[in-house]
Order: structure tokens, then sequence, then C-alpha cells
């Protein structure tokens, strides 16, 4: 199974200030890992296969119905690729800026200090602009990312509700939440199955977020 979390170990801007109040460290927001942990111990035990056919409680894994479904695979290759891309503009913009305040130190023996002030608090603004711009695109992949997921398990329901009915079923639970299960009431494998018939893997779906505008040059 393929793990999320990819943004786990982005690294935030890191911004020198030249003017009188200096940048708070703000730690860019992380894009927590889709699949969370269970919160109860469980266990499936083996059991006769003709059970299934007339079980009234159908089981099935949340999770891994979604990471291995073409869906959800799609879904984790774009948050990989889209990523990427974020940390690659982080480096960039860090390079940039950083070599604005190389020159802007450089230049502080030479310029009037009122004019040098304006030119630092200028670059100021224009760094807590750009690590909360940064910010906000982290926080956009990770609110695509949790859309995307919902409308997954929408487009989950007929079908899971057409399995339930297939087998004489009442209910389809997350074997997570059950202490004790027979494996041969399991639906995951399934419904996979069903649902990359069905459904495919929702591209296009949900839009992924349009992308920051990113400043190329420093500001003069």
């Amino acid at each position: 199974m393929r793990v999320w979390g990819l943004m786990a170990g982005l690294a935030f801007l890191a911004l020198p200030a030249l003017a009188q109040e200096p940048l708070a460290d703000e730690a860019v927001p992380q894009v927590p890992p889709i699949a969370a942990p269970p919160v109860l111990p469980n266990a499936t035990l083996p059991g006769p296969g003709e059970m299934a056919d007339s079980a009234p409680i159908l089981t099935l894994d949340q999770d891994v119905l979604y990471l291995t479904s073409a869906w959800g695979l799609r879904a984790q290759d774009r948050l990989e690729a889209e990523g990427a891309l974020i940390a690659e503009e982080n480096d960039r913009l860090t390079q940039l800026l950083s070599a604005e305040e190389a020159q802007l130190t450089e230049q502080r023996a030479t310029l009037p200090a009122d004019r040098f002030r304006q030119l630092a608090e200028s670059f100021d603004l224009r760094a807590t602009r750009i690590r909360r711009e940064r910010a906000e695109a982290v926080q956009n992949l990770n609110a695509w990312a949790e859309a995307d997921r919902a409308a997954f398990f929408r487009a989950a329901l007929p079908v899971m509700g057409q399995i339930m009915q297939d087998r004489g079923a009442v209910a389809v639970l997350d074997r997570r939440t059950i202490f004790v299960s027979l494996d041969a009431i399991d639906v995951t494998e399934q419904l996979v199955a069903a649902l990359n018939d069905r459904i495919g893997d929702g591209e296009g779906v949900i839009p992924l977020p349009a992308p920051p505008v990113s400043e190329a040059e420093p500001a003069r």
C-alpha cells in the first residue's frame, strides 16, 4: 500500500529581516497523512466463505479502500507531484530573497539611513507576504486532498449499497471500529474492483487549486 503524507518534511521559508522588527518564525502548515491510524485494537479471524453470503453485517477498511483504488492512487500521485512543485518554488523564493537580503546588506554602508530603512521595510513586507502565500499553497493542497477523498466516498456510496443489497446485509461497518470480525465478511477488495469499474479514477471531479502568483524578481 502506498503511503500518504508527502509534505511532512517540507521546509518553510526562513527569511531574514532587515527592518527594525524581525520576521516571526512561521512554519508552513504540513499536509497531514490521509490515512489516520486505527483508534481501536482489532483483528479478523478466518471463517467459512459461505458465511459472507448471508451475513447481516459486512466490513471494509476505508483507508485501504481509498488508497488502493484507481481514484486514490491517482490522487496520491497528484498530491506528490504538486507537493514537489511547492517545495521547489519554496527553494527558489528562499534563494531569491536571500540574494536580495545580501545585496541590501552590502548597500547599508553607502545608503542614507532613511533610504536603507525604507528598502529594508519593503523587503520585510515582501518576505512576510511570500511566506503567507506559500503557507496558503500548502493549505490549499491539503484542502484539495480532503475534498477529493470526500468526493470518492460520495461516489462510492451507491456501489457499496448495491453490494450490501446483493449480499442481503443490513449494514457495512469500518472494520477498524470492530474488535473482532470474520475475514469472510470483509468486502474491501470486492469494492475496490467494483469502484474501479464504476467510477474510475475521478480525474477532474475536484479541480486542483490554482497556484499562487510567484514573484520572479525583487521589487525595486
